[in-house]
């Protein structure tokens, strides 16, 4: 981890070139610059945490994008101006600005991990901004002296009874009585204040509560196929529909009768999707249980083979130590023991080979036994997709089928109104001017629904597509599983007949360290 002090940012890419350190991959943790005028050539910085931009004369803050994983930043006694950009900083916990020009706070909103703030010796004139750090609710310290609004007796009481999170203001902790003191002397502002940030909290909740809803029906590719979000986005992203929109009247009336159609179509697709998500999580987990339940099967064989072998090469390995002994204590020549060895080696080498063929016989009928399981497995996912996109289908063409409806209703809605100066009202400029010409209208109306039918063709394709893709990744991620899990079985299985095998050899070997280099290397192939 390093601390570094160094000299203008455009200077930093040298510094490390020079040293042979390549900056998005350095283990930085602290960097300070000092000399320089704006911030620039820190993007390559990722891994720094802690950056100090002190004691310089920078006016804007800019160029912080990629140092996502700061967590302390240090601008103090620059001449900046406003905070700005700081959106990428998620993960800030520190950031002080003391000494700078800043009027405003503002564009802080990303900070949600901020725990320490320091806008002291700054250009506030209302003690009343301050409110706006109510916002963060892991804010424990804030440093605010030496603002022009700090002479108003007033501001220190509001400070401690509207940052009701806050611990510590000016290094010191705001005890109760004083908060108190501030909620008698500003209870309606505060009421005020508490009602602004409840209706931001249920906000806040809704919007969570939406994303993770959405997230859920992700699960299921219907994410925003529930309500009528969707649709109105439809609009949103459609000028010419939007502008035609503007006429208003029996037109919305349509609008309405179509969002209503549209979300009583997809409410059908987005439950079947949801019933058809959990089919499909109990075809996966009755797969993996009995992929599980083989193969713990197929263990308890091979423990029963591996121990039928230990008993059988007992009585060899016994035999094999006394032969030796009776070599070592001069009791037997090599010669006369030669053949005895031979038959011993050979019905070594049979319990051997016999473990082996018993523990790739049970390898290959878990093999096979799991690929007829994956083959049925990869025939239901696809039968259960094929499925969920045929209610798709009918869905989107349903969807389009409504589309058309509007399309229609649009156009003869329109058509009666088409150079009723009168009838059309206070409707702007453009939208009066199309409805003066009828081509242009009719080619506006076209062109809506063109770009409504590439927006639902988009829709359904991502649905389609993200849906073979999951079936294809699952049924390849599982094919793939079993292929490493089987080469990783045989390689096990070989390593421990190789070991057998060494193990046996070296038992050998201890009868040639006692046999002169001439006679051991008469039996070397033996020994």
């Amino acid at each position: 981890m390093l601390t570094i002090l160094v000299g203008p940012t455009e200077e930093a890419g040298r510094l490390f070139a020079e040293e042979g350190v390549h900056l998005d991959e350095a283990p930085i943790v602290r960097l300070e610059f000092q000399n320089i005028l704006r911030i620039d050539h820190l993007w390559m910085l990722k891994s720094l945490t802690k950056l100090t931009l002190a004691h310089n004369l920078i006016e804007r803050i800019e160029n912080l994008d990629q140092l996502i994983g700061l967590n302390e930043l240090d601008l103090s006694f620059n001449k900046i101006e406003k905070i700005e950009n700081l959106d990428a900083l998620v993960n800030l916990e520190i950031l002080t600005l003391f000494h700078n020009k800043i009027r405003k706070l503002e564009n802080m909103e990303a900070l949600e991990k901020l725990l320490v703030f320091s806008i002291g010796d700054n250009l506030i004139e209302d003690y009343k901004e301050m409110s706006y750090l109510r916002k963060f609710r892991k804010l424990r310290s804030v440093s605010f002296k030496g603002n022009p609004c700090c002479d108003d007796p007033m501001a220190y009481q509001f400070l401690k009874s509207a940052l009701v999170r806050v611990t510590f203001l000016d290094y010191k902790i705001i005890t109760e009585e004083e908060r108190e003191d501030g909620r008698v002397l500003f209870r309606g502002l505060l009421r005020k204040l508490d009602e602004m940030d409840e209706k931001t909290e249920k906000e806040r909740l809704a919007k969570e509560e939406y994303e993770a809803r959405v997230e859920f029906y992700a699960l299921s590719f219907v994410e925003y196929l529930s309500g009528p979000e969707l649709l109105e986005s439809m609009f949103e992203k459609d000028p010419d529909g939007s502008l035609l929109l503007q006429v208003g009247g029996e037109l919305i009336g349509f609008y309405e009768q179509y969002k209503e159609q549209y979300v009583e179509t997809m409410a059908g697709l987005v439950e079947f999707a949801q019933e058809a998500y959990n089919v499909r999580q109990n075809e996966i987990k009755l797969f993996k249980d009995l992929v599980l339940n083989a193969l713990e099967d197929s263990v308890k064989k091979s423990k029963v083979v591996v121990e039928n072998f230990e008993e059988k090469k007992k009585p060899l390995v016994t035999t094999l130590n006394e032969l030796i002994q009776k070599f070592t204590s001069k009791q037997a020549t090599i010669e006369q023991l030669e053949p005895l060895l031979v038959d011993l080696g050979d019905a070594f080498n049979d319990i051997l080979y016999d473990l082996w063929k018993n523990l790739m016989t049970i390898e290959m009928q878990l093999y096979e036994q799991c690929e007829e399981s994956r083959v049925q497995f990869a025939v239901n996912m696809t039968e259960m997709i094929t499925k969920l996109l045929e209610v798709s289908r009918n869905a989107f063409g349903a969807w389009r089928e409504n589309e058309g409806v509007w399309s229609m209703r649009q156009f003869e809605t329109l058509s009666k109104l088409l150079g009723n100066k009168i009838m059309l009202g206070d409707a702007p400029p453009e939208l009066f001017e199309v409805m003066m010409d009828r081509d242009m209208m009719m080619n506006l109306v076209a062109q809506s629904s063109d770009n409504h039918s590439r927006f639902i063709d988009t829709r359904e394709d991502l649905l389609m597509t993200r849906a073979n893709k999951w079936r294809d990744d699952l049924v390849q991620g599982a094919n793939d599983n079993e292929i490493k899990r089987n080469r990783d079985r045989v390689l096990e299985i070989n390593y421990f007949i190789d070991n057998q095998r060494e193990e046996w050899t070296d038992m050998q070997m201890r009868l040639t360290e006692t046999v002169d280099p001439e006679t051991a290397a008469l039996f070397g192939e033996d020994f």
